[in-house]
């Protein structure tokens, strides 16, 4: 069976590539740009724009999505009692995508394709995505499935990523920060969030009950909807600069029922098996977010301290829960579909600790700004690329090769 056989037979194996890459691209991206700024080790670079436009951009859209995209592909399919994605309904969106970034990534180094490199590139980028996302939601038209409500939602964040694309490219080529701003929160609150906590609330309990003995699954669509909703205004106030003196009591009670989810859901019992721990952990970090937002916001409503833990909260967010989850819903997906046992992979569990240490290293950079090389913002983005390049040592020759139990896919 020759690697083009392979590498297509299935949409987790080319997203999941991409994605893989894109760990060491996006972040040896921005690995560049921290080595001046907090390691101090160099004069800093001469970016075409602000570079956390282009950390956003890549991180928000450029990484996360093949992993999201690859997930939905294979599994909302099945949520919805409808049989496999043909590679006509994949391909050509991952070819897009591909070739989006790729244009994206020309611009940033060469000075003369600037001008419409980067937002010509996010322009492809969500020509692919529309087609991704038209795969995705032509699966769930056609079903006579009765519970359509994840899938419906999952897919009305993938349409706000689109926007959020679209508001990127217009931004970038206007040089206007609202746009931009406007692009980042779209993406984070409206598209990341609600795809990454729909898939943990329909999925955990599920995984939970298949491992652990006499579980009884948990579900609650008052936290649910209450959750996403705290996203919604989220969004709103961030986009629209408004005076959100009350969003800080949301977050909190959007943290807490995060919290009081991990404990229905038994976290203290899901440690038997590895990869079900980690969705679990991951979840903790999603609390911790909305109560470092809330704590944030508090202190800046009652006039303690404006702007309390600096980028504390948002990265507990996104390298907390974003990061966390990637680590475990990819080695399960990868191993699950690859004709692996999913017990087999001692390698996933001792990274997504290590991976712990890069989180906690990002947070006490607020706090630790002191430069030089040993500067904890600087070692956790080094950190980063140490967990993920060992991931994609372990595993990135799972998506190019035949499955050892001769199944397809």
């Amino acid at each position: 069976m020759n690697f083009r056989h392979s590498f297509f037979a299935a949409p987790h194996r080319v997203m999941f590539f991409a994605g893989a890459v894109q760990t060491l691209l996006t972040m040896g991206v921005w690995v560049l740009e921290l080595g001046a700024r907090y390691a101090d080790l160099y004069t800093p670079l001469a970016w075409p724009l602000p570079p956390s436009w282009l950390h956003a951009a890549l991180m928000i859209y450029g990484l996360f999505s093949f992993f999201i995209f690859g997930f939905l592909m294979t599994a909302l399919p099945k949520w919805v009692a409808q049989g496999p994605l043909a590679q006509r309904q994949y391909v050509p969106g991952f070819l897009l995508l591909v070739t989006g970034w790729a244009f994206f990534y020309a611009g940033l180094l060469l000075p003369a394709l600037l001008p419409f490199g980067l937002p010509l590139g996010l322009a492809t980028v969500a020509a692919g995505w529309a087609m991704g996302a038209w795969s995705l939601l032509d699966a769930v038209r056609s079903s006579f499935n009765d519970d359509k409500t994840h899938a419906w939602v999952v897919l009305t964040a993938l349409a706000c990523g689109i926007v959020g694309i679209l508001l990127f490219a217009a931004g970038i080529a206007q040089t206007d920060a609202a746009l931009v701003r406007a692009a980042i929160e779209t993406g984070l609150w409206l598209y990341l969030v609600p795809v990454f906590f729909t898939v943990t609330y329909r999925m955990l309990p599920f995984f939970s009950g298949s491992v652990v003995r006499g579980y009884v699954e948990y579900r609650s669509a008052a936290l649910f909807w209450g959750v996403l909703a705290a996203c919604a205004l989220h969004a709103i106030v961030a986009i629209f600069a408004l005076q959100g003196h009350v969003l800080w009591l949301v977050d909190l009670a959007a943290g807490l029922a995060v919290y009081w989810l991990a404990w229905r859901w038994q976290i203290h019992k899901v440690f038997v098996s590895h990869l079900l721990a980690m969705h679990h952990m991951a979840g903790i970090w999603l609390g911790t977010a909305f109560v470092l937002f809330a704590l944030q916001g508090g202190a800046g409503a009652l006039g303690l301290e404006a702007g309390w833990g600096g980028r504390a909260p948002l990265h507990a967010l996104t390298v907390g829960y974003f990061g966390s989850i990637l680590i475990g819903m990819a080695t399960r997906v990868t191993l699950g579909h690859s004709g692996r046992l999913i017990s087999s992979d001692v390698w996933a569990w001792r990274l997504f600790w290590a991976f712990q240490g890069v989180i906690v290293l990002r947070l006490a950079g607020e706090w630790h700004t002191a430069p030089g090389p040993f500067n904890p913002i600087w070692l956790s983005a080094l950190g980063w690329l140490v967990v993920f390049g060992i991931w994609n040592r372990v595993h990135l020759a799972m998506f190019v090769k035949p499955r050892p139990d001769g199944r397809p896919g």
